[in-house]
């Protein structure tokens, strides 16, 4: 069964800077104008364990509709949804669609019947690339009660993921970080490309407020054919203290997997 959820883009409340190159981390938020604004204008809610359909319109300043052509394509896609609950739990990677001038539909399937958060990562042709946060309404408003521990190792869909830090995570410090994936003890050396990256890895700060975006360091995979793994090489560079829970986002067999991590930040 499907809902539908109608949100009208304004973009407004915070925006994000310019993502850095591959293997760099990009975090934080800053206070400049932003280009595009969402208010959401329906009293539909989100339902938990529901396929539900969301559509979005996209405006400009000018209170124009935003086509897709306007959208610089970042990583193979003109718009990523980054989409988490409160809790930082339930994490999903979007990419909607537009089915007419201004107006961009996607399907997700919330796991609580939390109110969820997403970060549309947009960049306007001529413009900087920013990360702009829509509130989607759920049947709860749930408190924050994120389990504050650390975790660096991770199974989902049979694969085990483990993290490694070369030494602690501080504030302006940059700190080298692996990525290993395994089967059965097997080192995993077919992870195919996804979103113009073998993995990408988002990260959301306990003030459910900032983010991290990291994609692997070395040479993006241009053909469709290439594979990568075991492990990939991240470079963080946190932006502030606190908690800080992770997501890699994977792609085997033409799958999607996530495995989630969390780190303290000194």
């Amino acid at each position: 069964m499907y809902r539908t959820l109608l949100i009208t883009a304004i973009l407004t409340a915070l925006a994000f800077p310019v993502l850095a190159g591959p293997g760099h981390d990009h975090d934080g938020h800053d206070h400049s104008e932003p280009q595009l604004v969402i208010t959401p204008i329906t009293p539909n809610e989100l339902r938990a364990g529901e396929k539900n359909e969301v559509i979005l319109f996209i405006q400009d300043k000018s209170a124009k509709p935003v086509d897709v052509s306007q959208f610089e394509v970042l990583h193979t896609k003109p718009i990523h949804l980054l989409i988490v609950d409160p809790n930082l739990v339930d994490y999903h990677h979007e990419h909607p669609v537009q089915t007419t001038t201004g107006q961009y539909t996607f399907n997700f399937t919330p796991q609580t019947a939390c109110s969820y958060r997403i970060w549309a990562d947009v960049q306007l042709k001529g413009s900087d690339q920013q990360y702009i946060p829509i509130h989607l309404k759920g049947t709860n408003e749930c408190k924050d009660n994120i389990a504050k521990t650390t975790n660096l190792e991770a199974s989902s869909q049979g694969y085990d993921f483990k993290l490694k830090l070369d030494g602690d995570a501080k504030v302006g410090e940059a700190v080298m970080t692996s990525l290993t994936v395994t089967k059965d003890g097997q080192a995993v050396d077919f992870l195919e490309p996804v979103m113009g990256a073998f993995a990408h890895m988002v990260g959301f700060y306990e003030d459910y407020e900032t983010i991290a975006h990291i994609h692997p360091m070395g040479e993006e995979p241009t053909d469709g054919a290439a594979r990568g793994g075991p492990s990939l090489s991240f470079h963080i560079e946190p932006e502030k203290s606190g908690y800080l829970k992770l997501f890699a986002q994977v792609q085997i067999d033409g799958k999607q997997i996530f495995a989630p991590f969390s780190i303290e930040i000194k």
